[in-house]
């Protein structure tokens, strides 16, 4: 090839020296993804093995049916909308099984590669170190491990929130659609993913520079947004009142995870309220590193992040909507703390119990999560620019290598299936069987699910905490005690038929002509087993039609 030819190569656009350096961006733009594939594999481990992982709140389950529960028209809050709609829709096209584990890895994938464009401008180091952070981290340990994928659904999705509603570039009519895409994973998530969302989406819309009409168009149009993805559960939770215990606000305020405290453990960004969700390792005297990481990564966002951002995250604008939505989730994760803040948040659940979502506080950390790892990538990116002494060029990138992979080494215990917490598994072929039974039967009638409690260990389930899984198994509505047990606190059920019939189930007394009055067609026993046919005596006249080990199935004649 002459002088002449690569000159005009270059000139179109199409030479070596383009070429290679449109390589480069592309590996440079792809490898915070890939680095959070790898994250999530790390993390899940064996979970990514044929089955279902089954922990807390995550209950997936093969073929789920489009039941009311899934469509929130059941007499429960609508948690789980329209999260269990999507996996209901998607388990039509994948097994279930392999849905659940696209999506946990998702999780890991968005979150890694969304705080990571945040610093765009920003050597890949620097990059790396705000995704690394922001993908692995107490909150995503505790959180995991408590089965909230759907509420990380959200948190993953807030990096790219941000990018989009900081942008004073974007025009009024580009806006609503580029922060409907961006708010996609939370509305997917449901009301306590689209709440940490708009905890970033409106301060950063607000505090956009340009005159004050301006900004206030572009905030109604981010609360327009998250108002309409946010329809699926918002109509259903207005439509009817469900009342929520007041005694539930002390159980889940935030608690010290850490030998710093309730507030110090929130910062370090854990203190989840479930004290079996800490990941195996953390708390004890390990935690000082990450107090010394997290107090790095805080340091940086706050004396580092008023300096000009380069990439699509302007100084002024993006700086002081995370700093906003990150103090407001402080205060929130903290509200349940004093006995001031639990009397407030009482109050507003009395009002609305919609409010109930501020219960769990600890979760409106994720901003708090995203502010720190931006910070900690901006450390990185200012010991990169350090320039002298050359002789510790090498002592530079070894710092920086070091900040990159903090996370992961100071806080084992989520890699490997949480340390061995996530292990898949297949639903017991006797559960299989009772299912096909009770959905080919034509005749309608609910399900009442004993013994009265929400979470089950079962052996099958290596005996981990799970929600039990027979109201997203069956095609008609199961009732069950949806009131879960904190400590030594039972929180009361929500749903008004549970509430119902709670005082019946607890007192002892036959159930068979309540069953009956109230049009049941099926009591479903699978745990708490001292008999062979347990709650046999409670059900004259019911005839046992599935009788299998840890599983007995009713029918209530009439």
């Amino acid at each position: 090839m002459t002088e002449q030819t690569l000159a005009n190569s270059a000139a179109a656009g199409t030479g070596p020296q383009v070429r290679r350096r449109n390589g480069a961006t592309w590996v440079a733009r792809l490898t915070p993804a890939c680095t959070g594939l790898l994250l999530g594999v790390v993390a899940l481990g064996p979970g990514l093995g044929p089955g279902y992982l089954l922990s807390y709140d995550m209950v997936f389950v093969p073929r789920p049916p489009f039941n009311s529960a899934v469509l929130g028209t059941s007499g429960e809050l609508p948690r789980a909308v329209p999260s269990d709609a999507v996996i209901a829709a998607l388990a039509r096209v994948l097994p279930a099984d392999v849905v659940q584990k696209l999506v946990l890895l998702a999780i890991f994938v968005l979150a890694c590669a969304g705080a990571a464009r945040l610093l765009s401008g920003e050597r890949l180091p620097a990059r790396l170190a705000a995704g690394v952070l922001y993908a692995w981290n107490p909150f995503v340990a505790e959180r995991l491990i408590l089965g909230q994928w759907a509420l990380l659904l959200g948190y993953a999705g807030l990096p790219w929130v941000l990018a989009v509603a900081a942008n004073p570039g974007i025009s009024l009519r580009q806006r609503p659609i580029r922060l409907a895409v961006a708010l996609l994973p939370a509305a997917v998530g449901g009301f306590a993913a689209m709440s940490i969302s708009a905890l970033v989406a409106l301060p950063a819309a607000a505090l956009q520079h340009g005159s004050a009409r301006s900004r206030l168009a572009r905030t109604a149009l981010a609360l327009t947004v998250v108002a309409v993805l946010s329809l699926p559960w918002l109509v259903p939770a207005l439509s009817r009142h469900v009342p929520a215990s007041p005694a539930a606000v002390a159980a889940f305020a935030a608690r010290a995870d850490t030998p710093f405290g309730t507030v110090g453990s929130v910062i370090m960004l854990g203190g989840c309220w479930n004290e079996q969700t800490v990941p195996a390792g953390y708390g004890g005297a390990v935690s000082v590193l990450w107090l010394c990481l997290t107090a790095t990564a805080l340091g940086g966002f706050l004396l580092l992040g008023r300096e000009r951002w380069q990439g699509p995250c302007w100084q002024g604008p993006c700086w002081l909507g995370l700093a906003a939505g990150a103090a407001a989730g402080l205060i929130i994760a903290l509200l349940g703390v004093p006995t001031a803040g639990q009397d407030l948040l009482r109050s507003m659940i009395g009002f609305w119990p919609g409010f109930a979502v501020l219960r769990d506080g600890q979760q409106f950390a994720a901003p708090l999560a995203l502010a720190e790892a931006t910070g900690l990538g901006m450390v990185t990116a200012r010991v990169l620019r350090l320039r002298r002494p050359r002789a510790l060029a090498e002592a530079r990138a070894m710092l920086a290598a070091a900040l990159v992979v903090a996370a992961v080494l100071f806080l084992p215990g989520l890699a490997w299936g949480a340390a061995g917490r996530l292990r898949p598994v297949q639903y017991p072929a006797d559960w299989q069987a009772a299912r096909a039974l009770i959905n080919s039967d034509p005749r309608p009638g609910r399900a009442l699910l004993l013994p009265w409690g929400a979470y089950r260990r079962f052996g099958w389930n290596h005996g981990e905490a799970v929600l039990d899984p027979w109201p997203r198994l069956l095609a008609r509505q199961v009732i069950w005690n949806d009131g879960v047990q904190v400590g030594s606190v039972q929180i009361p059920p929500e749903d008004p038929a549970a509430i119902a019939i709670s005082s019946t189930v607890l007192s002892g007394a036959p159930l068979t002509s309540l069953l009956k009055a109230d049009g049941y067609r099926y009591v479903i026993v699978d745990a708490g087993f001292t008999s062979s046919h347990p709650f046999q005596s409670r059900l004259p006249g019911c005839r046992i039609v599935f009788s299998g080990p840890g599983l007995v199935i009713y029918r209530i004649p009439g």
